[in-house]
């Protein structure tokens, strides 16, 4: 069952958006963190949620914001879309062919102006989601179902 992130837990994850993305630790005023064994959740923050929730029994609540790996966090898409517009690093827009590629789930090498691991990938400034960088090479992590709406259009009118 998850559990209400310690006011040290909490800071470990604002620094990791903060150093990472430079996501202002501001954007996250208002919520809450729960953890749990291979993930964290953000849920909007409320005086009497703790004792609610208490209360229950539950498996998850709110967004999925983290997977917990062993050596790294990896964000999901769904908390990308919430947070990911308020990010200064490690953020790359793409269109045309690289867009498509990445639609696709194909590599897109090249140097490129980010720090190796994860990154924000937009397209017209809106968050599509996750990649992951590396030796020069891009990355989709993106969920497979979520690209197809937009495959084969040049920019995606639903962005």
């Amino acid at each position: 069952m998850p559990t209400f992130a310690s006011e040290a837990e909490r800071r470990e994850i604002l620094d990791y958006f903060s150093n990472r993305f430079g996501i202002p630790e501001k954007a996250f005023e208002g919520f809450c963190f729960l953890l749990g064994k291979r993930k964290i959740w953000v849920v909007r923050g409320h005086p009497e949620l703790e004792r609610l929730m208490k209360q229950l029994k539950f498996e998850s609540a709110g967004i999925p914001l983290l997977r917990t790996k062993t050596s790294m966090w990896k964000p999901t898409t769904t908390g990308l879309h919430l947070f990911g517009l308020h990010a200064t690093r490690n953020v790359i827009d793409l269109e045309g062919d690289a867009l498509q590629a990445f639609l696709k789930r194909e590599a897109i090498d090249g140097s490129l102006p980010l720090e190796p691991g994860f990154v924000i990938v937009r397209c017209k400034g809106k968050v599509l989601g996750c990649g992951i960088y590396g030796k020069g090479r891009l990355r989709s992590q993106l969920p497979e179902k979520r690209g197809e709406p937009f495959r084969g259009k040049l920019y995606p009118e639903n962005l």
